[in-house]
């Protein structure tokens, strides 16, 4: 077989060119044709569709649903064939072993490499969300910031306006209200009397010569506890101090 089609290539080359380029050479390609022995479906698996394609030039869309519903009907006859006429297994099996074209340590580096970029972009995107929260928490801030900048003016000017209008009927803010009682407590009125109000109060605790001499206010008694009785003596031990004795 293959020599008939070596001797058909030296003949196509050895005949005369009519023309630099050939379009359409149909007896070449019935020589051709008739030289190749038709082959099982099983070694080809060529599958044409029935019918011819059916779609408008301009319509893209159209177009590629077209091409799609010819390749699919042609997927499930080739299916078809092999199941029935065939009797073989178009699936793989659960236990197909198939050698891989990379080794596992590339096929390890590939995993690392998509692991780290997959992290790297996770990072990216925390990032980026922390950032837009920072911004956004300072313009939050900025707002309450001036919100309460303007409640501050608003109010000076409030007790601005409240003091003009007091002052035009002649009173002074806080004139109205009523006055503490100035009179002081015994504690305080002491504390007054021994050590004096208001004026210099530094020094005021130093001893000199007549503080030193001067003991009116010394008791002797004074902070200190009393002394407690002796508890009276049981009757048991009366006898027993008397018999002492």
């Amino acid at each position: 077989r293959e020599a008939e089609e070596d001797e058909l290539e030296r003949r196509a080359l050895a005949e005369p060119k009519t023309a630099k380029w050939s379009i359409y050479d149909e007896a070449g390609l019935s020589a051709c044709a008739s030289a190749m022995e038709p082959s099982s479906f099983l070694e080809t698996l060529v599958v044409s569709y029935p019918s011819a394609l059916v779609a408008a030039s301009t319509d893209d869309l159209e177009r590629e649903v077209a091409i799609y519903n010819a390749t699919l009907g042609a997927v499930e006859e080739a299916r078809r064939r092999l199941v029935e006429e065939h009797g073989e297994e178009f699936e793989r099996p659960d236990d197909f072993f198939c050698e891989m074209m990379k080794s596992d340590a590339h096929m390890a580096r590939v995993k690392d490499e998509l692991i780290f970029q997959q992290k790297k972009m996770e990072a990216f995107e925390k990032r980026k969300e922390r950032q837009h929260q920072l911004k956004f928490k300072k313009a939050v801030e900025a707002d309450k910031a001036a919100e309460k900048a303007a409640k501050k003016k608003e109010a000076l000017k409030q007790t601005a306006e409240f003091r003009k209008q007091a002052a035009a009927r002649g009173k002074t803010l806080g004139a109205d209200k009523p006055t503490a009682s100035t009179r002081k407590s015994r504690k305080r009125a002491a504390v007054d009397r021994k050590w004096g109000f208001g004026g210099r109060k530094k020094g005021k605790k130093r001893n000199d010569a007549k503080t030193i001499n001067d003991l009116s206010d010394f008791h002797p008694t004074r902070g200190k506890a009393k002394r407690k009785a002796p508890p009276p003596s049981s009757p048991a031990k009366k006898k027993q101090k008397k018999a002492r004795s």
